[in-house]
């Protein structure tokens, strides 16, 4: 039986977690807006998210950037990820992010997503 211990896990959310966003290109603020985007699933190297249709008209470029700011847990998390791809889904698009840009975010997902979950796991106890 092989196992893949270094291949990160991915951590899809009952009800998606909110965010704001801004659209880089070439690593520079594109538009001065802040856009709302919900969190469908999260890894520590990236997410799939749910953004409105002004995404459109930067999705033709290859170096589109996001940063996501949003609250897993406690803290307070503003991530930079190069887009890697996108769909249409209604008037809206799903996009992947890559977070190579920041290789110590990593840990600090791992760490609120473990947070996340205990309490998680507490409140469904104390409910039963």
């Amino acid at each position: 039986m092989d196992f893949k211990r270094k291949e990160g896990f991915r951590f899809i959310f009952d009800q998606p977690i909110e965010a704001d966003y801004e659209i880089y290109i070439n690593g520079q603020l594109a538009s001065i807006e802040t856009y709302h985007a919900k969190i469908l699933d999260i890894s520590p190297r990236g997410m799939k998210i749910f953004c409105g249709p002004e995404i459109r008209s930067y999705l033709k470029n290859s170096t589109l950037q996001i940063k996501v700011h949003f609250l897993l847990d406690v803290t307070h998390i503003h991530a930079i990820g190069d887009v890697v791809w996108s769909r249409p889904f209604g008037s809206a698009y799903q996009c992947g992010l890559n977070f190579s840009v920041q290789p110590d975010i990593d840990e600090l997902i791992t760490n609120e997503l473990k947070l996340r979950r205990k309490k998680e796991v507490f409140a469904r106890r104390v409910k039963s």
